[in-house]
């Protein structure tokens, strides 16, 4: 059977849809679904985040600074939801990132430290999980190279 018979699409002539998995290719007993049809889906991406507005909880976002450390502010996590940060440090200064309420980050530096930081000049991603409305949980493990995890600003 070929992939595109498999697909049973849920908005006519858009070619997206569900692929109903079964058990023996799921891996359990429940029947697993699939939203299958474009070769990509484009989250919200921003290049102009600013340390006057909180950077969103979701899509692919790049802070940026060069003549002073830039603070950062996370809207709190949406549990279940992926939000990728880039750390375009270009000057002598690190770049901060915090959560609005005092969220932590999970990693492998800390429990739960409330703070990120970047290191100079550096250019770094990071990608993080929101596990519950008060916790991210960062992907990966942190480097005191490129990104740590600190308890204050």
């Amino acid at each position: 059977m070929a992939f595109a018979d498999r697909i049973n699409e849920s908005i006519r002539g858009r070619n997206l849809g569900f692929e109903f998995l079964s058990s023996g290719k799921h891996g359990t007993t429940k029947m697993g679904k699939l939203l299958v049809g474009p070769e990509a889906a484009r989250s919200y991406y921003s290049t102009a985040e600013t340390t006057a507005v909180n950077v969103p909880a979701f899509g692919h976002s790049i802070l940026t600074t060069a003549a002073s450390s830039g603070v950062y502010t996370l809207d709190p996590p949406i549990p279940g939801v992926e939000k990728s940060v880039v750390f375009h440090t270009t000057g002598a200064n690190p770049i901060y990132l915090k959560g609005a309420n005092g969220e932590g980050f999970a990693s492998t530096q800390g429990t739960s430290l409330p703070t990120l930081v970047s290191s100079q000049t550096a250019y770094a991603a990071l990608k993080l999980i929101g596990v519950t409305t008060g916790l991210w949980a960062v992907v990966g493990s942190l480097s005191s190279g490129l990104i740590r995890a600190a308890a204050t600003t």
